[in-house]
């Protein structure tokens, strides 16, 4: 944003200029709310306003997307939407992962995501951190002597119960059972 300082920002905002539409997005303390710079709602004073690089940013700081202009779904392109949160998912499933999360790292609503995700993969974003965690399970209990708790634990499970339940639903074997199987 260098080329931004709050001056152009905020003409770009009492124009409603499209133009600047993803380059930045401002918040209204006094509503609580974050929009595109080309939101045709009606103009807020100065003083309660800031702005932020991105839509992510603002809902960090607690805004929410205003229902007008929806700033949060400027990736028009869900399938590089997906492919993003895929990303996040696959580089940080071994650790807790919530759904706040990741909607926070795409900068839109929990709800949306769990749908946009759901309608591309068949599966919804919890459904698929499961399915990697069971996939390296299996390749783990198959292929090292590491024990269930240490696998369960580096897979980012609090216990090895919730694992192995999770494990038998899954493939219908307990860990036990699928480790005898190679």
């Amino acid at each position: 944003m260098s080329f931004l300082n709050e001056e152009v920002m905020w003409d770009a905002v009492i124009h409603c200029q499209e133009a600047y539409d993803g380059l930045f997005c401002y918040a209204v303390k006094s509503t609580g709310i974050c929009c595109k710079p080309s939101c045709k709602s009606r103009i807020p004073l100065k003083e309660n306003v800031t702005f932020y690089s991105s839509v992510s940013a603002a809902m960090a700081d607690g805004y929410r997307p205003c229902k007008r202009c929806r700033p949060n779904l400027l990736q028009s392109n869900e399938e590089e939407l997906v492919q993003s949160i895929k990303q996040l998912i696959e580089r940080d499933y071994h650790h807790t992962l919530t759904l706040e999360q990741i909607s926070l790292h795409v900068g839109m609503s929990k709800y949306h995501l769990q749908r946009v995700f759901k309608r591309n993969t068949g599966m919804s974003p919890l459904e698929y951190v499961t399915k990697l965690r069971v996939d390296e399970a299996s390749t783990r209990l198959q292929t090292t002597e590491q024990t269930i708790t240490d696998i369960a634990h580096d897979l980012g499970y609090t216990s090895s119960a919730h694992f192995s339940n999770v494990f038998r639903q899954q493939t219908g074997y307990t860990p036990s059972e699928y480790r005898m199987r190679r």
